[in-house]
């Protein structure tokens, strides 16, 4: 079960997001992404056929934007590895060049 809001306009909020309804006469469920959090504003203004096609749009971006950021911390630590094994053996070479 998801946790969304209902907020006094009758707009939803679900992760920071804040979806409205916007019906049409062809779509009378459609929805809105009308304001969101700075980290995915690139969404704002997105539309969906129904507020539980928003729902699960959410909830695929959460996941990859997590993934990235795993991602990244991964690379993060592999480049540190890197560069102490890298450091261990100037280290070394500086030492028998000293010889």
């Amino acid at each position: 079960m998801r946790q969304t809001t209902l907020l006094k306009d009758g707009s939803t909020k679900y992760k920071g997001i804040v979806i409205t309804p916007s019906p049409t006469d062809k779509f009378p469920f459609l929805v809105t992404f009308t304001k969101t959090v700075k980290k995915v504003k690139h969404v704002e203004g997105k539309k969906f056929i129904s507020l539980d096609k928003a729902l699960d749009f959410i909830d695929s971006l959460e996941l990859h934007l997590w993934e990235r950021q795993t991602q990244l911390r991964l690379e993060r630590q592999e480049a540190k590895k890197a560069e102490r094994e890298l450091m261990k053996l100037n280290g070394v070479q500086f030492l028998k060049a000293g010889e």
